[in-house]
């Protein structure tokens, strides 16, 4: 089924304590993101099982692959709470999968536009597929080919700054849970920076946020964040929003001296700033730099490229298959800009294999279709004109 925006308050409200229900009921949860996880992604996967430990349950996060070295500081908490991380290639341990616990095994499916985008093994794969486990979403994408991977009533899937902003809300309602106890600080200091790290990544600072409800949110759980460091950390660490920013934000040698490299391509057309590496570059960067530092450097390069343009910044690589693989396309608006949806630029140029926001989108097409290069990306530069 396609994702639609929630009919009511009444709605999310009833769907917020059906899953609040069944984290009561189960006992362990198994949190899956999407592939090449961003920061909203990320930090979702870890507020979760922030929450779902505060709640006294077990939680295992699986990802594809190591996280990127800026979100070490939150791993670091999860590991001091407990929360297994899995990564890909990994197998499930044994004792999730024994007869007698499957009963007491919830799934929670985050940040992710539709099933064919997360980011699982053969045995979660399975535990998908299997109608006795259930199946929990929290999400906020709702983009024209967004699809739900929930079980119906668990799908908290609703228009917000980001899936982190919602699961904050989820988190209010488990906190007042009657006869249920809970630690009192459910909504901890440590869930707040998760939070944060979300609706940060996802709104560049707050620069993207679309609503007054959403800026509204974003000084709510910051200004909470900012009484609760003050109130728990010596003044000399105290650490503010736009220091944390600054964190997540700041490149190794290695991030910085990729970026600059990447940026030695960019060229100019007339709204849209744009970089397109062919596949000997891609490979060339991506032999000298690594796969996964390209995925994050060439989100911010495209970033940056949106701010210079004043409109539409695209960056286009090959990914880390000589053979086969496909050719990843992140393209992103300036925060000076509303003029365009982006999401209907996958409508118009007929894309299926991608989504995101309003504000920057993502999306891939196979190699062996991106046989004319240079001739496609023009169409597509085109075609993104005739939009705006």
């Amino acid at each position: 089924m396609k994702k639609t925006e929630l009919v009511s308050l009444a709605e999310k409200n009833r769907i917020a304590q059906n899953i609040c229900g069944e984290i009561r009921r189960l006992d362990t949860f198994i949190l899956l993101g999407h592939n090449d996880p961003d920061m909203d992604c990320v930090a979702s996967l870890i507020t979760a099982a922030l929450l779902l430990r505060k709640a006294k349950k077990e939680a295992v996060i699986y990802l594809p692959g190591p996280a990127a070295e800026h979100f070490n500081y939150l791993f670091a908490v999860c590991k001091s709470q407990g929360v297994m991380v899995l990564y890909g290639g990994s197998d499930l341990p044994a004792f999730l999968l024994r007869a007698e616990r499957l009963s007491g095994l919830g799934l929670i499916v985050l940040d992710t536009p539709k099933p064919a985008m997360i980011s699982l093994n053969d045995a979660i794969g399975k535990l998908l597929a299997d109608p006795g486990v259930r199946k929990i979403e929290v999400d906020h994408h709702l983009e024209g080919d967004a699809l739900y991977a929930g079980d119906e009533g668990c799908r908290l899937v609703s228009q917000s700054s980001s899936t982190c902003e919602l699961l904050c809300y989820l988190g209010y309602k488990l906190a007042r849970l009657e006869g249920w106890k809970t630690d009192t600080d459910i909504l901890s200091r440590n869930i707040y920076l998760a939070v944060l790290t979300g609706i940060i990544g996802d709104s560049n600072m707050g620069r993207y946020l679309k609503t007054k409800r959403e800026r509204w949110y974003y000084e709510a759980v910051s200004d909470r964040f900012h009484e609760l460091l003050g109130g728990l950390v010596p003044k000399s660490v105290r650490v503010s929003t736009e220091d944390m920013f600054d964190i997540i934000y700041t490149f190794s040698v290695q991030d910085k001296r990729c970026f600059d490299a990447i940026m030695e391509f960019s060229r100019e057309a007339k709204s849209v700033y744009y970089i397109a590496l062919s596949r000997e570059d891609s490979q060339g960067l991506i032999d000298r730099f690594g796969a996964d530092r390209m995925v994050t450097v060439s989100k911010v390069a495209a970033d940056t490229l949106a701010e210079r343009s004043g409109r539409l910044g695209l960056v286009v690589y090959h990914d880390d298959d000589r053979e086969s693989g496909y050719v990843q396309f992140r393209l992103r608006r300036s925060s000076i800009y509303h003029g365009i949806d982006l999401r209907t630029v996958l409508t118009a140029l007929r894309i299926d294999n991608g989504g995101g926001h309003p504000g920057a989108v993502g999306f891939r097409i196979p190699k062996a279709e991106m046989k004319d290069f240079d001739g496609r990306i023009q169409e597509m530069l085109e075609g993104i004109e005739k939009l705006l």
